[in-house]
């Protein structure tokens, strides 16, 4: 039989090393965390994981070795179009291209599946030299019955086949979507003030190869973010046999409107100030770890109701699955197109 355990941490002897090679900060600072299998984001709980079958990464890893999220990446990459799209506050300095050698192309169509998302790989071979990303998606897989603060991915110690296609836990799911976004350039990372999106972005970074991890961490990633009446909301999440179908059927339908905010103007609202507010001031590519109650009204926003996860209507009851997400992708003269994506094979459960 096999045996799968929920990782709690090994990480804060990892911290207390790469506080002696990085200045000491506020939870904006930049660390540097070895690249292996058996170190984890820090948790008051700290616990050895076990050796990760998955943690040699053959990618090499970037030069940089430390990046600010301000500081924008010189690597290029070819050249998705989505069904809407928004400007974010103009900018002086950004209207050439961060590469003076860069040509600007046309936007490239990618292939959608039945629910209506693109493959990340292709997302990120999409992004174009005078463009930069954001990647906000969901973590990993985590115990169903646990949904607090503390607890982590799941992890396989003897890996089974795997389910669906898909790898067998949230450790070896980040890391498989990492490996669609290796590249030279330097990622920098934001996660909730969960265990489980730190790891999430941790192992992602591990995926891609990338030596340093440059991390923050942000409590407005959730649901939390529309909410306009929290006692209302309340009401409903209690009310109703399960709260997945208060938020698809807001952000479809408008429905629960006395509790959340109109989705197209908080949206704007956070894209503008948080994910994408100006070419100039952003990292060539960044990856926010979110939870799935914010990437289901994101990607109902991004692509005007056509991604299928209406879990509200007896059809359907499609949910977004682990790593799934949303690229916001901005251009030097400030406009941003978005397309919703799976990290892996499947993108609804």
């Amino acid at each position: 039989m096999h045996k799968k355990t929920r990782i709690s941490l090994a990480f804060k002897g990892a911290l207390l090393a790469a506080s002696l090679l990085t200045a000491c900060g506020d939870d904006s600072s930049t660390s540097a965390f070895p690249n292996q299998g058996n170190v984890v984001p820090a948790s008051s709980n700290a616990q050895t994981l076990p050796p990760d079958p998955l943690s040699s990464v053959t990618e090499p890893a970037s030069s940089a070795t430390q990046t600010q999220p301000g500081i924008s990446s010189s690597a290029t990459v070819p050249g998705v179009e989505s069904s809407s799209s928004a400007t974010a506050p103009e900018s002086s300095a950004a209207t050439t291209p961060a590469d003076p050698n860069c040509v600007e192309t046309p936007v490239a169509t990618i292939p959608l599946d039945s629910i209506g998302l693109a493959d990340i790989a292709d997302v990120f071979k999409s992004v174009r030299c005078n463009e930069k990303a954001v990647f906000v998606i969901r973590h990993g897989e985590r115990d169903d019955a646990q949904t607090g603060k503390e607890t982590p991915l799941t992890y396989w110690e003897t890996e089974p086949d795997s389910i669906k296609g898909q790898p067998s836990d949230g450790v070896r799911q980040a890391i498989a979507v990492g490996k669609k976004l290796a590249s030279a350039d330097e990622f920098t990372y934001t996660h909730t003030k969960y265990l489980r999106t730190e790891q999430t972005c941790f192992y992602i970074n591990q995926g891609r190869g990338q030596a340093t991890f440059p991390h923050d961490s942000s409590d407005i990633y959730s649901i939390s973010w529309y909410k306009k009446d929290k006692d209302r909301y309340k009401f409903y999440e209690d009310s109703t046999t399960n709260v997945r179908l208060v938020i698809a059927g807001w952000a479809y339908d408008n429905m629960y409107s006395d509790a959340l905010d109109d989705l197209k103007t908080k949206t704007e609202e956070i894209v503008k100030t948080h994910i994408a507010p100006d070419y100039a001031s952003m990292n060539k590519f960044r990856v926010i770890c979110s939870h799935d109650d914010f990437i289901l009204p994101l990607s109902v926003f991004a692509s005007n109701g056509t991604v299928n996860y209406r879990f509200h209507d007896p059809a359907s009851r499609h949910w977004p699955y682990f790593l799934t997400g949303v690229a916001v992708i901005i251009d030097n003269k400030n406009q941003i197109r978005y397309v919703p994506f799976r990290g892996l094979g499947i993108g609804a459960e």
